[in-house]
């Protein structure tokens, strides 16, 4: 989980330590209600996502029993007592929604930041096969890094293209005496780059061993 927090959590964090340890100061509660109702709009303005839906009510509860634990004198220890609670719990519920929104717009859609929902490109993995293949060995990335032509320097006529089809897998297309084309089915970004660069090295060993 990404543990980026927005500084509106840490604010009502130390607003809170504040109140929970002076629990009679009027400005301690006024600050710490005042700190949750800004979580509350943050979250409010993103309700149609269903993670701050279900933060919402949280915070709506913990301002409305801070306000009534400072402004009733009848009962104030036991108001004040529910009011910690439900502050820190929805203050805690609040840092669970936006690390889990992150990936997140504000509408809703799937928009992870460049570079994280793939770790690296199918040209990493041509470029990291060659370094296990040896020093003859040379990769080219193909536009936008979709691809990998491999080749050795001896055999500039003979070389593979790494890429991915239509249905997402992985592929090796070799023009040697013949063209073929060797999918790499039992390998996914899952398993780390070294482990797919030395399947892929792997494969173009057994093709050209083959040929």
């Amino acid at each position: 989980m990404n543990t980026e927090v927005t500084p509106l959590a840490p604010a009502a964090r130390a607003a809170y330590g504040v109140y929970a340890t002076f629990p009679r100061r009027r400005d301690a509660a006024t600050e710490l209600a005042a700190r949750l109702d800004r979580m509350l709009a943050y979250a409010s303005a993103r309700a149609r996502m269903a993670v701050w839906a279900r933060v919402v009510p949280q915070l709506d509860s913990a301002v409305a029993d801070v306000q009534t634990a400072a402004t009733t004198r009848r009962g104030r220890r036991a108001l004040t007592r529910t009011a910690r609670q439900t502050a820190q719990a929805a203050i805690e519920a609040f840092e669970r929604a936006y690390a889990a929104s992150l990936p997140y717009d504000d509408h809703g859609r799937y928009h992870p930041a460049p570079g994280t929902e793939y770790p690296f490109s199918v040209s990493d993995i041509g470029r990291a096969a060659v370094q296990l293949l040896g020093p003859d060995w040379h990769a080219e990335s193909t536009p936008w890094g979709v691809g990998a032509c491999i080749e050795h320097e001896d055999e500039p006529g003979a070389n593979f293209l790494l890429a991915v089809d239509e249905d997402g897998d992985l592929y090796l297309w070799a023009n040697l005496r013949g063209e073929s084309r060797t999918y790499l089915t039992d390998v996914s970004s899952a398993f780390g780059l070294p482990a797919v660069a030395a399947r892929v090295a792997d494969a173009v060993r057994g093709i050209r061993d083959a040929d």
